[in-house]
Order: C-alpha cells, then structure tokens, then sequence
C-alpha cells in the first residue's frame, strides 16, 4: 500500500485520534482489517512571511465580529499589526 500523505490548515488533535483509532482487529462491509497503520502529524514550517500573508487575507475578508479578536491574537503572537476595520469596510466600499 502507498502511503497516504496529505497537508491541511486543521489542526487535528483528540477527536480525530479517536475516530481513527481502533483498538481491536473488525471485519465490516466486506472490509478486512487486521493490519496496523502508524499515522504521524506533524506542523510544516513555514515563512514568518507567507503565515502574515494568510493571516491578512483572512483578515481582509472577515465579516464576522466574532473572528477579529482571535485574528488580532494571532497577529499579535506574529507581531503584527493588522489594518482597522473601518480602513477595509471603506475600501471594500469604494470598489
């Protein structure tokens, strides 16, 4: 069997090592499975530049109220600023 690699922006933790955890050997809709599979998940690196970059897309094209301070947490953490909200809803509005 090939190994299945894949990258996402979720972070998977408890709820899926439980969902893809099984503690004894089945059979079930005519799958067998008695081989183990060892699944590793591991952060990829990248550019302080490219996580700013998605962070102020993400910012830019916010509409909920509820997501800004999270953003601005994140900004912080990165150690920039991002622009004010009344900045993007005015150039928002003169497009």
């Amino acid at each position: 069997m090939k190994p299945i690699v894949f990258e996402t922006f979720r972070r998977l933790g408890d709820y899926e090592k439980y969902q893809f955890t099984t503690s004894d050997p089945y059979c079930w809709n005519g799958e067998v499975s008695i081989r183990k599979y060892r699944v590793t998940i591991e952060e990829i690196k990248e550019p302080h530049a490219v996580l700013v970059s998605r962070l102020q897309k993400l910012w830019e094209d916010c509409d909920n109220h509820h997501h800004w301070e999270p953003l601005s947490a994140v900004a912080a953490s990165l150690g920039v600023t991002l622009p004010s909200r009344y900045d993007i809803t005015k150039r928002k509005a003169s497009k």
